[in-house]
């Protein structure tokens, strides 16, 4: 029985890492600079963002989702969708902001 729990333990630790690189991965598959903002935005709350559009005027529109681990405390994605300095409609940048845990 020991033997199955000290081979276990591995796999319980790695689903309580965060991968910064899956996030940015994740995300540029999802929303890609040049599409439109719309579209952009149903995407990532699709995926589990909660995007903050307010008026619609904001240069950059900061999206979050909770990252649920087993042992330790929720995580925070982030990003931040900047619109194109050409077009408001459409995205220009996207950054992939350093997910937050607690500590």
């Amino acid at each position: 029985m020991r033997r199955i729990l000290w081979a276990a333990l591995p796999l319980v630790l790695a689903a309580c890492s965060i991968d910064q690189s899956r996030l940015g991965h994740f995300v540029t598959q999802t929303v890609q600079p040049g599409m439109p903002m719309e579209q952009a935005l149903v995407r990532m709350q699709a995926e589990g963002f909660y995007c903050n559009a307010g008026s619609g005027a904001e240069a950059v529109i900061s999206c979050t989702r909770t990252y649920e681990r087993l042992v330790q405390k929720n995580c925070l994605e982030r990003v931040d969708l900047v619109r194109s300095a050409s077009s408001a409609k459409t995205v220009g940048a996207i950054d992939v902001l350093e997910v937050k845990c607690p500590k």
